[in-house]
């Protein structure tokens, strides 16, 4: 999918995809969007610094949508019929609907760390009001930002796992309608990232396989009666394949130990590294495994 990104400053973060839309205050800006947006084309949502906005979001970033497929025009007033509206959502005066005009999405998502939104678009200010006016493209190095930053995909009634967007874009939270075909599925296909935090800080584990198995075989002779720290998963995708896994790991543990965060205790473990250059390289093997599986089962 081609997909292209966009920016604009909302008050706050998306809600779940039923209950939300790309909303916009007038319908000119809508017809202007609809001109050129297409299904899978991802909105990033920077939270404005207005009064009325979200006051633990202010200036920072809030979350994302992906434009539906079929691009259509919904009225963003009435996609929760029995919630009521905070009044501020209405114009003094008139109390008319401040967005009614929308465009529906598929997914959405919410960012973790809550960024500032200098640190996705430094020149964001510059649009002034402008920039909650309509949506803006994304450059190509603030897209590449944004692949590495942690979210959570929102979606209606089920808990989603905390993974860079670039993991979530490829991994959707969907499921096939109809009975699930019988699971079959090669235990090595697992990338994870295990983690723990004892005396020596904070130490890394990459590898693959089942995470819950390697999970549970990094603890079993750890002292928990004790007072000992346990492994707990920070990461995990699954490949269609196990050359998809084991490309997306031996990419990650090189690049570590190129740049100096291998560990002389283990092979696969990771010392020193920041969260956010973790991400990065967790964002890239995503691509890498990805490719690997498409070697491995051609169409």
């Amino acid at each position: 999918m081609n997909r292209r990104y966009y920016w604009t400053k909302t008050w706050g973060a998306p809600d779940i995809p039923e209950y939300d839309a790309l909303a916009l205050s007038h319908e000119g800006t809508r017809k202007r969007i609809l001109s050129y947006i297409q299904p899978g084309d991802i909105v990033v949502y920077l939270t404005s610094d207005a009064k009325e906005s979200d006051p633990m979001l202010r200036g920072r970033l809030a979350g994302a949508v992906e434009i539906a497929d079929p691009v259509q025009e919904v009225d963003v007033e009435f996609l929760r019929p029995d919630v009521k509206r905070p009044l501020e959502h209405y114009r003094q005066g008139g109390g008319r609907f401040r967005w009614p005009f929308g465009i529906a999405v598929s997914r959405t998502w919410t960012f973790i760390e809550q960024e500032s939104n200098n640190t996705l678009i430094p020149d964001h200010a510059d649009k002034r009001m402008q920039g909650a006016a309509s949506i803006h493209e994304m450059r190509p190095e603030e897209i590449s930002r944004l692949m590495s930053l942690n979210v959570r995909e929102q979606v209606k009634d089920e808990a989603t796992a905390k993974m860079p967007f670039q993991g979530s874009l490829h991994r959707p939270w969907r499921q096939k309608d109809g009975m699930r075909e019988p699971a079959n599925v090669n235990p090595g296909t697992h990338l994870y990232i295990a983690q723990i935090y004892d005396a020596h800080g904070l130490t890394y584990k990459i590898g693959s396989g089942k995470v819950t198995d390697r999970i549970d075989d990094l603890n079993r002779y750890r002292r928990l009666t004790q007072g000992e720290a346990k492994w707990s998963e920070r990461s995990s995708t699954q490949f269609a394949t196990v050359a998809g896994a084991r490309a997306a790991e031996d990419f990650i543990l090189l690049e570590a130990r190129k740049a100096g965060y291998g560990s002389y205790d283990h092979s696969e473990f990771l010392v020193g590294i920041s969260s956010r250059d973790l991400n990065a390289l967790y964002s890239k093997a995503i691509e890498i495994g990805l490719a690997a599986d498409a070697e491995e089962m051609p169409c």
